[in-house]
């Protein structure tokens, strides 16, 4: 069992901040949506709002005053382009997603994923446009919030806690099990399998295995949006990982952007603490699996980094073939991190920002503007391009460049 999360007051504090960032950012269409009409319901079925509250019925039409009980009878039955607005109150499903709508809490319900895969799922090409904000979703045997196959989806204002629970089952099945020597993964509190032009921002996840993840197993994950999250205290695994997992990404040194490959993504303003000190985690990860994966010209810039147990961001390529080239660390603050050292890089002393290629000369990697802190390796790379000295800003760092 996964610790407890934080008190709850401080825990709605951040809630509270991160709803909102999220409507600061997003607007209040879904505000004006349900104010359109005749018990909220507005013209044409792009307009249309459906309730759900815990004493409604499924049988029930769904409106203002007769609202459904569960959120994916309302999902199922809601035209495309609908508002799902879901009152206050714990659920216990999981919600799939596969059409356009916006699923949006009033005063943070929570979905209770206990005994589900996911706790939410956007799924499909269908699901292109969808929004989710505004939940606490806890509990899932996997991710918190899933989305695969889809594009131009807004994750916005929740609260993701206590998921990846099937790591600890005694014989973890799918994604949580084992393949041979390398661990289960059960996809983090957050994860965009092959998805594009998705928004995540305003988002507390937290007490998961890990925290946001991208992968490209089914196609490219590209031009997303990862921004002013807070990902803390991730026992097992990093903050947010960026991790290659298609070997067709890259074929004889050409990428193919269009079969898979995770690339111009921007990873901003996020806040990624205290994430791996019972496994292996950094603050911000950039990897490749293995040959032909791509993980490459992405911007990770102005986050913060503390006290993660790898490299506040760390850059890992381990096989000839892949392609992590082309990716920009610029303006980010880390302080003491890699409490565990580096096991791959065989570095076994705290480091700010560690660029790791076991085999291959990488190309292209910029590293400059930042701010390290409190760590014996200010940055530590092998096989990197040269990294000025004055490029970068050290405090209380016994070697601010150590290259090789």
């Amino acid at each position: 069992m996964l610790a407890a999360p934080r008190s709850s007051h401080v825990l709605g504090a951040l809630v509270a901040a991160a709803v909102a960032l999220a409507v600061a950012l997003t607007g209040t269409a879904a505000a004006r949506s349900a104010g359109r009409g005749h018990h909220g319901q507005g013209h044409g079925p792009a307009g249309k709002v459906l309730y759900v509250a815990p004493g409604g019925s499924d049988a029930a039409a769904c409106t203002r005053t007769a609202p459904c009980q569960t959120i994916g009878h309302a999902v199922s039955v809601a035209p495309r382009g609908a508002t799902v607005l879901v009152r206050a109150g714990t659920y216990a499903e999981q919600v799939t997603i596969a059409a356009r709508l916006r699923l949006v809490g009033q005063g943070r319900p929570t979905i209770d994923a206990t005994g589900q895969l996911n706790g939410i799922v956007l799924r499909g090409r269908a699901a292109s446009g969808a929004l989710v904000r505004g939940f606490v979703v806890e509990h899932a045997d996997q991710e918190g919030i899933l989305a695969t196959q889809t594009s131009h989806v807004t994750i916005s204002g929740n609260v993701v806690q206590g998921n990846d629970l099937g790591a600890a089952a005694p014989r973890p099945t799918g994604e949580c099990a084992p393949q041979g020597e390398v661990p289960g993964d059960c996809g983090e509190g957050v994860h965009l399998m092959s998805v594009t032009h998705a928004k995540v921002f305003g988002n507390l996840v937290t007490q998961n295995s890990g925290g946001i993840l991208l992968t490209d197993e089914l196609g490219p994950t590209a031009h997303n949006l990862i921004v002013r999250n807070r990902v803390v205290e991730n026992p097992f695994d990093c903050g947010i990982t960026i991790a290659g997992h298609n070997p067709r990404a890259v074929q004889n040194g050409v990428r193919k952007p269009k079969v898979a490959g995770i690339y111009a993504n921007l990873i901003s303003r996020n806040v990624s603490n205290d994430n791996g000190l019972r496994g292996e985690g950094a603050g911000i990860l950039l990897a490749g699996a293995g040959p032909g994966t791509g993980v490459y010209d992405n911007v990770v810039k102005h986050n913060v980094a503390n006290g993660n147990n790898l490299a506040g961001i760390t850059l890992h390529s381990h096989a000839p073939g892949d392609d992590l080239n082309g990716n920009r660390i610029v303006g980010n603050r880390v302080r003491n991190d890699a409490l565990g050292g580096d096991p791959d890089a065989g570095v076994r002393d705290t480091t700010g920002i560690l660029i790791f290629s076991a085999v291959t000369e990488l190309k292209r990697v910029v590293v400059r503007g930042n701010v390290i802190r409190d760590v014996h390796f200010g940055i530590w790379t092998q096989h990197a391009p040269a990294i000025p000295l004055g490029a970068n800003r050290f405090t209380n760092v016994a070697v601010p460049l150590h290259q090789q």
